[in-house]
């Protein structure tokens, strides 16, 4: 057996989307960040609905962050089946209440390693651009960094930060179960809002190694 080994560093490979692109004997081993949607957003269904779905233990836990937040905000308990995880999206989803933002923030290890944070400038903007296009929003935020931010948020109204119980699987699925995002930079970041599958606010002066077109999925807003 002969292994291929090819370092894509988030770069499209178009080779790898023809028939029998992989030869019998071959393993071949991308290696790099898997972020350019070109590989395979014909797919997009099938991985937003059944592959990178919670198991019920999970969506248990992350479920109590967004019903904690209904009693606090709204002072109800929502009656809401937890029996998986697209029903789970649905419900936050058609809710009235409100329209769930998720926020994912790498700064520590991206400063360390790209001398670069998003602002928070950025940040405050991308927030109320939501404010102002729905009359009731969430915000649920992800970061390595829950200390800088909850200080960032604390005049922010219905800013809410996973708690540090949460892993980083948790804190994926919290944000996938979000109708809209708004991300920094990484591959932890484009995920999460590619999962969710709404509208997507990047920052576009992140350092990133991909080509534009092949890294940014179309519909996502871009702003400075």
């Amino acid at each position: 057996m002969t292994k291929i080994i090819v370092d894509v560093e988030c770069k499209y490979t178009p080779e790898l989307t023809r028939p029998n692109a992989i030869s019998l004997g071959h393993i071949f081993e991308l290696r790099g960040y898997w972020q350019s949607y070109l590989h395979f957003h014909k797919h997009s269904y099938e991985l937003q609905n059944y592959i990178f779905v919670a198991r019920q233990p999970v969506i248990e836990k992350v479920s109590k962050l967004f019903i904690n937040i209904y009693e606090q905000q709204f002072k109800f308990k929502p009656q809401l089946s937890l029996e998986n995880h697209q029903l789970f999206k649905k419900q936050l989803a058609e809710s009235k209440w409100t329209t769930w933002i998720g926020i994912h923030i790498q700064r520590r290890s991206y400063y360390v390693c790209l001398n670069y944070a998003s602002s928070d400038e950025y940040l405050l903007y991308a927030i109320d651009y939501y404010r102002q296009l729905y009359s009731n929003v969430s915000f649920i935020v992800a970061s390595d960094d829950k200390r800088y931010y909850r200080n960032l948020f604390r005049n922010q109204a219905n800013v809410f930060l996973t708690p540090k119980s949460f892993s980083e699987g948790d804190d994926l699925i919290a944000l996938s179960f979000c109708q809209h995002s708004i991300v920094t930079g990484g591959t932890f970041g484009w995920w999460t809002a590619y999962l969710a599958n709404g509208c997507v606010i990047h920052d576009k002066v992140y350092p990133s190694l991909c080509k534009r077109h092949e890294h940014y999925y179309p519909p996502w807003f871009l702003i400075p």
